[in-house]
């Protein structure tokens, strides 16, 4: 009986430790401000896709950039799901040249990065502050999430993310980062993985204690 208790033991210790965990990432996008590294993406909400295209302008007409100026950009996008609900989406900036300030509530930034503040997530443009730093093209790289309201980080959440290049003349070209290759798979698919090892080690456990040892020859 002790044995059976043992095996059993086992088997749940080995189940717990395969179900994922669901707590979700506190910075929001992967990465986040003050970490050295601004992230690969919204990798909670569902996977990168083409639907979802983010947007950097500059604000204002024929601006040209100096070193050491404030100026204003507006980051939006466009696509992704339906909202149904107060939340739209969010976004995370990084750039290599100069540094962000946030001119409202709706913005966090520090160093080279800003991203949206909790109250800011109910919108899907927002505006931040650049100081142009000493090269002649700043690369920005943008990630925006569009939501659909439910507040639960989802595969029915959509994201993307584009590099975008800031010139001296104020003119700002894109490139899209393509997505990564991902297979994908039902959401049952982790259930039934782990079912089948815990049944796999209980057949195992079961056929082990019902094999009785030999006795020595001459034993009665």
């Amino acid at each position: 009986m002790r044995k059976y208790l043992s095996a059993v033991l086992i088997l749940v210790s080995f189940g717990l430790l395969l179900v994922p965990t669901t707590m979700g990432y506190n910075p929001g996008m992967d990465g986040g401000l003050n970490t050295g590294v601004a992230g690969s993406g919204c990798t909670c909400h569902g996977l990168q896709t083409e639907g979802v295209v983010p947007n950097l302008l500059m604000v204002g007409e024929n601006v040209t950039i100096t070193e050491g100026n404030t100026y204003t950009l507006e980051i939006s996008f466009t696509g992704g799901p339906v909202v149904s609900g107060e939340n739209q989406g969010g976004f995370l900036i990084d750039v290599d040249s100069g540094s962000m300030g946030a001119p409202g509530t709706d913005v966090l930034a520090q160093g080279s990065e800003a991203t949206h503040s909790e109250v800011g997530n109910d919108q899907r443009s927002w505006q931040i502050e650049w100081t142009a730093g000493s090269l002649d093209v700043a690369e920005f790289t943008l990630r925006t999430n569009s939501v659909n309201g439910d507040a639960q980080a989802s595969d029915d959440d959509d994201w993307n993310m584009a590099t975008f290049y800031l010139t001296s003349d104020g003119s700002i070209t894109q490139t899209l980062i393509e997505p990564e290759a991902r297979l994908e798979v039902p959401d049952w698919t982790m259930s039934a993985i782990i079912g089948g090892c815990i049944l796999l080690m209980a057949i195992m456990v079961m056929v082990g204690m019902s094999k009785k040892p030999r006795g020595r020859r001459g034993e009665t």
